[in-house]
C-alpha cells in the first residue's frame, strides 16, 4: 500500500504544477510603467520597456507583443514601423483563426489561457482600423483603404459563424465607414464617398446610437451632405435635410478650393479585462469554480479636445473641438457581455469534466491505496480544479477608450496652433503645440493626439 501512495501521490501533484504552469495569464507588471511613458509622449521608452519584456508575453501571446509594438509607433507617428508590426500581429491572428484542435482540447480541459491569443473581435477590427490611419497618416490613400474595407470584411466573417440571433452586437463598424468616405474623396471618387458616409450615417443612427449612446457626428452629416450635393442627389439631400434640419454644410464647389485637415484624439484607457467566478460545491465535497472574463470601464477626465490654427498669412483663425466617433470602451463591454453565454457554457462543461475526471481519478486511489489515499486525491484534485480554473483576461491593453475627431476646412496655406484638452465641466487639463505645417487646395492632413488622464 506504501509503494501505491509513492506512484500515485507525486505524479498527481506533477500533473497539477503542469496544469498551473499552463493556465497562467500573462503578466502585466510592465503596463503601468508603459502608461506613464504614454501619458508624458515617451514613446521611446515604452517601446524600449515592450521590447525588453518580449519573452514575458510567451509565445502564446506574441500577437499582443507586436499589437503593443505596432500601437505605440502610431502614438508616435511612426507610421511605417507601426504597419510593420501590426502586420505582423494580424498574420499571426489569422494563422490562430483555423483553430488547432490538440490546442482547444487543452483549452477545454485545463483553461483558455493555454491557447494562443487571437485578440477579441473588435481587437482585430482595430488592428486595421490603426493600419488605415497609418496610411492616411503617410498620405496612401489606396492603401488605407485597403485595410479599412478589411473591417467591415473581418467582421461579416466572424458573424457569418454564428446563427441568426446569436450574432455578436458589434457587426459593423461606424468610425472606418466615414474614414472610407474621407479617404474615397481623397482619391476623387465621390461617388463612393457618399456610399461610405450614407452608410456611415445608418450605422450611427441604427447602431451605435443604441448601442453605445453614439449619435451620428455632425461632421459626418455635414460630409454627405457636401458629397449628395457635388453628385447632384437632390431628392437624397432633401431626405438628410429633413433628418438633419440644423446642419450647414460647404458647397461642393467651395470645398474643392479648400484643405481639410483632421486630428485624431485617442483619449482614456481602455477598459480592463477581470475575471469574475463563483464557485459550486457538490454533494461529495468536491468544489466546481466557474470563471469568466468581464471588461470594466477605467475612469479619465478629459472629455474633448479643442484645436485653435492661425493662418501665418492672413492671421485668422479656426476653432473646432474633437467629437466622439468610435467609443471602444462601451464596445469592448457590450461584445464580451453579448457573448457572455458562449463563453461561460464552456467553462462549465470544462468544469463538469474536471470534476469526472477527479471522482474517477480518487476512485482508482480508494481501490489502490484504500479510503485516505482516495480523500487525498480528491481534496487535492479540488483544488487543482479551482486552481485551474481561470477565466482568460488578456487583452490589447494599451487600446484607447474612445477615438475622438477634429475636422476642419481651411483655406491653403501655413498654419500653426495648439489642441487643449478640457475636463467635463470645462477645466483645462492640458494642452500641446501644434507644429508649424502646410497645406494645399484638395490636401488632405491627419494629426494623432494621445491622452490617458
Amino acid at each position: 500500500m506504501v509503494s501505491v501512495r509513492i506512484r500515485v501521490i507525486p505524479l498527481f501533484f506533477l500533473v497539477v504544477g503542469f496544469f498551473l504552469f499552463f493556465s497562467c495569464a500573462p503578466s502585466i507588471k510592465h503596463y503601468p510603467r508603459i502608461d506613464q511613458y504614454l501619458l508624458t509622449q515617451d514613446y521611446d521608452s515604452a517601446y524600449k520597456l515592450v521590447e525588453k519584456s518580449k519573452e514575458t508575453y510567451a509565445e502564446r501571446n506574441a500577437v499582443l507583443y507586436y499589437l503593443d509594438e505596432g500601437i505605440i509607433s502610431h502614438f508616435a507617428g511612426r507610421y511605417k514601423e507601426s504597419n510593420q508590426s501590426l502586420a505582423k500581429a494580424e498574420s499571426i491572428m489569422e494563422e490562430l483563426y483555423t483553430k488547432s484542435i490538440s490546442k482547444e482540447a487543452a483549452s477545454f480541459l485545463i483553461s483558455d489561457n493555454t491557447i494562443p491569443y487571437r485578440g477579441e473581435d473588435f481587437e482585430r477590427a482595430m488592428l486595421n482600423l490603426l493600419m488605415a490611419l497609418n496610411y492616411a497618416g503617410l498620405g496612401s490613400w489606396e492603401d488605407a483603404v485597403v485595410e479599412a474595407r478589411k473591417v467591415d470584411n473581418k467582421l461579416n466573417l466572424i458573424n457569418s459563424q454564428h446563427a441568426e440571433g446569436k450574432r455578436n452586437v458589434y457587426k459593423e463598424d461606424g468610425f472606418v465607414r466615414f474614414l472610407m468616405g474621407t479617404l474615397y474623396e481623397a482619391e476623387g471618387e465621390i461617388n463612393d464617398a457618399f456610399i461610405s458616409y450614407r452608410k456611415a450615417e445608418a450605422v450611427y443612427r441604427a447602431d451605435y446610437l443604441p448601442n453605445y449612446g453614439v449619435s451620428p457626428p455632425t461632421i459626418l452629416v455635414e460630409d454627405l451632405l457636401t458629397s449628395a450635393h457635388a453628385m447632384d442627389f437632390h431628392e437624397e439631400m432633401a431626405e438628410i435635410k429633413r433628418q438633419y434640419p440644423d446642419v450647414a454644410f460647404t458647397d461642393s464647389a467651395r470645398k474643392k478650393e479648400m484643405a481639410e485637415v483632421f486630428f485624431i484624439h485617442y483619449n482614456g484607457l481602455a477598459p480592463e479585462k477581470v475575471e469574475r467566478h463563483f464557485l459550486v460545491p457538490m454533494p461529495d465535497g468536491f468544489v466546481v469554480k466557474i470563471a469568466y472574463p468581464k471588461f470594466v470601464k477605467r475612469s479619465y477626465r478629459i472629455s474633448h479636445g479643442e484645436i485653435t490654427l492661425s493662418n501665418a498669412g492672413s492671421g485668422r483663425s479656426y476653432r473646432f473641438p474633437t467629437v466622439l466617433m468610435e467609443d471602444i470602451a462601451s464596445i469592448a463591454v457590450l461584445n464580451l457581455e453579448n457573448r457572455i453565454n458562449r463563453i461561460k457554457a464552456k467553462a462549465i462543461a470544462r468544469a463538469t469534466t474536471k470534476y469526472l475526471a477527479s471522482k474517477g481519478a480518487s476512485k482508482v486511489a480508494e481501490e489502490k491505496g484504500g479510503k485516505l489515499l482516495g480523500l487525498v486525491v480528491q481534496a487535492s484534485a479540488s483544488i487543482a480544479s479551482v486552481a485551474t480554473e481561470q477565466a482568460d483576461v488578456r487583452q490589447w491593453r494599451l487600446l484607447p477608450a474612445e477615438i475622438r475627431v477634429g475636422r476642419s476646412l481651411i483655406p491653403p496655406g501655413e498654419y500653426g496652433g495648439r489642441i487643449t484638452f478640457v475636463g467635463s465641466g470645462g477645466t483645462v487639463i492640458g494642452s500641446r503645440e501644434i507644429a508649424p505645417f502646410s497645406v494645399k487646395k484638395r490636401a488632405k492632413r491627419f494629426f494623432m493626439y494621445r491622452t490617458l488622464n
